[in-house]
């Protein structure tokens, strides 16, 4: 099958593309819930994507000094490195699953040095520090205008494509592993183009083909490559101090998570992945492991409150605070989403609440994963599948009927399997939790 020339990427630009997807989404907003929520929608996304939109205004203006210190690094590199542009797209957990495959790309391929173009440089710079070989964070409205600038450019997401007008193979002569790399890449893109072609609209069929190819989320880009994956430890940086400077001794706490990226904007105060009774959840577990704090992470705009726990650090920390926490935490407790990916760089198991998101591509081999009893895989199958029931429920089923008792026991049994302390029985005023299927804690 024919390939779509990556020229399309070049030719229309950035911020076209991302305006052209938000007006759809308004429209979509409009028709399913009206103006109220489609003003709401429109006001969240402007206070959050305002210094995004703010950034690709002054793109242009960053553009000459930016290529000035390209230049400058790229004189400075031994004549056997390559320099590599890297487009990516996501959250928090996408960076990190594509950090992973950059360290094991340079690690089978050689010299590489790795530049990152990023809608949100500053999460980039941070999640691929630990890297070998990275070397700065841009704007990714600055991608397209410097794609001449190296011997190789890639678009990382759900795929990693090749941009094969801009390889310089006569530069990739000394580097023979990272040219059969490449040439894999561009070969596999044959059996994904039309998913590529339409993403993120047909992520799911995508995921559906990484799990019949026997991969996962963690591995699949690796298989796109042909090159060995190596491991989910990644030495992202955290503030290691962090945890004594709030009291909280190292293995002897839990952390909470029940919010979603922030980088969605939803009409409603919930999206459909994020699991509504963690506040019971929580309760149970503390009458069983009462030597256990339970400290909340998360982000103001895209968390609830949980009463429940002990610590809440909620829009109170920096990312690498945040970080530092969940690595020295005894067990960590989430919906599926980027906290998840960044607990396994630290080889701390998580409990995850599945939903709209499958477990046979997202979940790791080491963590817990709870599906839900009914319906669930929905992710992308609607554009508004993050912020309205796919099947046109009020409240996704998949969540709402994962019974806080049942979602308690499973995470306890883990817990205990993992050398959390021994169990004490519930007392009766716990023992029937408060909440019945379809209801918030």
């Amino acid at each position: 099958m024919e390939q779509a020339p990556l020229v399309r990427d070049v030719s229309l630009t950035t911020l076209t593309r991302r305006l052209r997807r938000f007006s759809a989404t308004l429209r979509e907003t409009y028709a399913r819930d009206g103006l109220r929520a489609t003003t709401t929608l429109l006001a969240r996304q402007l206070r959050r994507k305002g210094p995004m939109l703010g950034r690709h205004l002054l793109g242009a203006g960053r553009l000459r000094l930016v290529r000035a210190r390209i230049g400058r690094q790229r004189a400075g590199f031994p004549p056997s490195r390559i320099h590599c542009a890297v487009a990516v797209t996501g959250g928090l957990g996408d960076c990190l699953v594509i950090a992973r495959f950059l360290r094991d790309l340079a690690a089978s391929c050689g010299d590489i040095a790795f530049d990152v173009f990023s809608p949100t440089p500053e999460l980039a710079g941070w999640a691929f520090a630990a890297v070998p070989g990275f070397n700065q964070a841009y704007d990714d409205i600055l991608f397209e205008r410097l794609l001449g600038e190296y011997d190789l450019a890639l678009r990382a997401n759900q795929t990693v494509v090749v941009y094969r007008e801009c390889v310089r193979w006569e530069t990739l002569r000394e580097a023979p592993a990272l040219v059969r790399a490449l040439r894999t890449l561009i070969h596999a893109r044959a059996g994904v183009d039309v998913f590529i072609n339409q993403h993120p609209y047909l992520d799911n069929f995508l995921g559906q083909r990484a799990v019949f190819a026997g991969a996962t989320r963690r591995d699949w880009l690796h298989r796109m490559a042909g090159i060995a994956y190596g491991g989910d430890r990644l030495a992202v940086p955290a503030n290691r101090l962090a945890p004594a400077r709030l009291g909280l001794p190292a293995g002897g706490y839990v952390t909470v998570h029940n919010g979603f990226d922030t980088r969605f904007v939803i009409s409603g105060r919930r999206a459909t992945k994020c699991y509504p009774q963690f506040g019971a959840v929580v309760a149970r577990l503390k009458q069983a492991l009462p030597h256990l704090l339970f400290v909340q992470l998360g982000a103001r705009d895209t968390s609830e409150p949980l009463a429940e726990c002990d610590l809440d650090l909620v829009g109170r920390t920096t990312l690498q605070d945040a970080a530092g926490v969940l690595a020295q935490a005894a067990f960590h407790i989430d919906n599926e989403g980027g906290l998840v990916h960044l607990a396994r760089c630290y080889g701390v198991t998580s409990g995850v609440v599945f939903g709209p998101t499958p477990s046979d591509y997202f979940a790791y081999p080491d963590n817990v994963s709870l599906d839900p009893p009914v319906c669930g895989n929905c992710w992308w199958l609607t554009r508004d599948w993050m912020d309205a029931c796919a099947k046109g429920h009020k409240e996704p089923r998949c969540m709402t009927e994962q019974h806080p008792t049942d979602v308690a026991e499973r995470l306890l049994a883990a817990m205990l399997a993992h050398g959390l302390g021994t169990a004490l029985p519930p007392p009766d005023a716990v023992a029937a939790l408060p909440c019945t299927p379809g209801e918030d804690a």
